[in-house]
């Protein structure tokens, strides 16, 4: 915790950016877990004004979800709950980096290891998403004997591009960490 404190960063010209950063991640699990909602348990379309929107569970459209038996739908909600629980994880976790910096403690090893955890839920968090439509066709198919054709599992450019930065992540925390171990072996020379 000493240490901590020496490594602090004065400078609070990232507090802004902090702070947004941190009311776009609260914003982002709200739509998340709003739209995890409204396609499972409200799949009807949705009428704001002129616009009609309509919600739908990857690799279904709205239609299918809204004629489902409950058993199936809660079925389907299970298989999605994962990926949605652990996001909310990996929000937290970011959330818990940006506090850190925001208090100065930019290199401290619990922010290093907030960073390496959001990243790693983050692909957790994609790993489930992607996955999640074939094993509901799995369970739907053998565990509850649905009639389920097809399967659609793919990866659109988005998510590769999503692994790149949770790569990159990794190797901004491990300079972090290399950082603070480089300051703390200066420490004894001066």
């Amino acid at each position: 915790m000493q240490n901590d404190n020496k490594l602090m960063n004065n400078d609070k010209s990232m507090g802004g950016y902090i702070r947004l950063v941190r009311f776009l991640s609260a914003l982002l699990a709200l739509l998340q877990l709003a739209y995890f909602l409204l396609s499972w348990i409200f799949p009807e379309s949705v009428q704001v004004g002129p616009v009609t929107m309509r919600f739908s569970p990857r690799g279904m459209d709205a239609n299918t979800v809204a004629s489902l038996a409950p058993s199936l739908r809660w079925a389907g909600i299970g298989c999605a709950l994962p990926a949605l629980l652990l996001l909310g994880y990996a929000l937290l976790r970011l959330d818990g980096m940006l506090r850190a910096c925001a208090g100065g403690r930019m290199f401290a090893l619990r922010t290093v290891g907030h960073m390496k955890a959001f990243a790693a839920a983050l692909l957790g968090t994609l790993v489930l998403t992607v996955l999640e439509p074939a094993l509901r066709a799995f369970l739907w198919r053998h565990g509850l004997g649905a009639g389920v054709q097809g399967v659609q599992v793919g990866v659109s450019s988005e998510e590769l591009m999503l692994v790149l930065i949770c790569a990159l992540f990794f190797v901004v925390a491990s300079m972090m960490h290399e950082a603070r171990r480089i300051a703390e072996d200066n420490e004894g020379f001066v």
